[in-house]
């Protein structure tokens, strides 16, 4: 079996917000593998998560759809969840998706 292609690294930003840095593929398989990280990120949020994707060069609709899963548990929470520093070919599915109409975004 092998490992899944995206990795988090979670930073503390203040008091209130949380930053995740996300980098490789998210995908169907990724997927699997981060939700229940992320679902636990969540829980533990302050009031703002913050999911970096810098370094993510590739995002499928699962992806799509973790993103937004996240943000309607954020949102269940009362965390603020945006996505920042979003790449050219992911920024491609997240805009064609309509990702960015429902989620704060800031792209590269």
């Amino acid at each position: 079996m092998t490992t899944p292609q995206v990795t988090l690294t979670t930073t503390p930003l203040d008091h209130s917000a949380t930053a995740v840095a996300m980098s490789g593929e998210l995908d169907l398989y990724a997927v699997a593998h981060i939700e229940s990280t992320l679902a636990h990120l969540t829980r533990g949020a302050e009031r703002e998560l913050v999911l970096d994707l810098a370094d993510v060069t590739f995002c499928d609709s699962s992806g799509v759809a973790l993103l937004l899963r996240t943000h309607r548990r954020c949102a269940a929470a009362g965390v603020r969840l945006s996505l920042c520093r979003i790449q050219r070919f992911p920024a491609r599915v997240i805009r064609a998706l309509g990702v960015d109409r429902a989620v704060p975004c800031s792209f590269a």
